[in-house]
């Protein structure tokens, strides 16, 4: 059975930014709670988290933090290996559902009164949306609880997480930006980060990506992409990939970038 963790309601959530958003992450770590008075449950479907449970999980988190200079020293370089370590850790320890991992108010909980001075220390005078989770992909936590729950590949059962380290940030958020097409298919996520070239010398990595995504989001008007196995889907993305990387093709300014692919695609 699942874990279910308190939620934050919209109003409490922006009160709480509002008193929290000017601190630094060394004045945070004494408002850091395991409850707050506004909190929620769900009413069914999984197993309520316990304060002992919560501080399990604030401990990992913060101990994490602490390998990359948490809290006096900012994380510069250190990003895209502090993202990593963290998603790992919050999809195996959290227990969640995709369906609790969709709950907005959930994620801002963690952010706002659990993990304050971690989410402040990562997001410095942070936008909104990275504590209030009004875009999860923007989220501080969400974001990367959702990068484990689509990259983890149970065919390798030694490290299910190992291509976490494929994509850094901005390029993710490229994929999670169109998740009404590709973003939403788990399968060709992965084909994409397992036949992503480690080498782009002479291209840019980002601008590639996007090219892309965008030649598979076209495809997926007449092939149904999602519903390919593994073992045919790689090879229609390595070859994407390459089409791209040799300049056999050019995606044209202005496309959509999230039209539906396969069969929920419309033309």
């Amino acid at each position: 059975m699942s874990t279910l963790y308190p939620r934050l309601p919209a109003n409490a959530a922006k009160e709480r930014f509002r008193e929290i958003k000017d601190s630094d992450a060394s004045a945070l770590a004494s408002l850091s709670d395991t409850t707050h008075l506004a909190q929620y449950f769900a009413p069914t479907g999984g197993v309520r988290a316990t304060a002992e449970r919560l501080s399990i999980l604030r401990t990992q988190v913060v101990e994490i933090a602490a390998k990359r200079g948490f809290p006096g020293e900012p994380i510069r370089r250190a990003v895209h290996e502090f993202d990593t370590e963290l998603a790992r850790t919050l999809h195996t320890s959290m227990d969640l559902v995709p369906a609790e991992g969709a709950i907005r108010p959930m994620w801002a909980f963690l952010a706002l009164v659990l993990l304050p001075d971690v989410a402040t220390w990562r997001f410095p005078q942070p936008p909104e949306d990275r504590f209030l989770a009004t875009d999860i992909t923007r989220h501080v936590f969400g974001r990367l609880w959702w990068r484990a729950e689509l990259l983890r590949d149970d065919a390798r059962l030694d490290d299910p997480y190992h291509l976490l380290s494929v994509f850094p940030e901005r390029n993710f958020d490229q994929i999670l930006a169109r998740r009404r097409s590709i973003g939403g298919s788990p399968d060709l996520i992965r084909a994409l980060a397992k036949e992503w070239p480690k080498d782009w010398t002479g291209l840019d990595e980002t601008d590639a990506l996007r090219d892309v995504l965008k030649l598979l989001m076209r495809r997926g008007a007449f092939q149904d992409l999602f519903g390919l196995p593994e073992v045919l889907l790689r090879p229609e993305v390595a070859r994407t990939i390459s089409d791209v990387r040799h300049g056999r093709t050019r995606t044209r300014q202005g496309d959509d970038t999230d039209r539906p692919v396969g069969r929920h695609a419309r033309i």
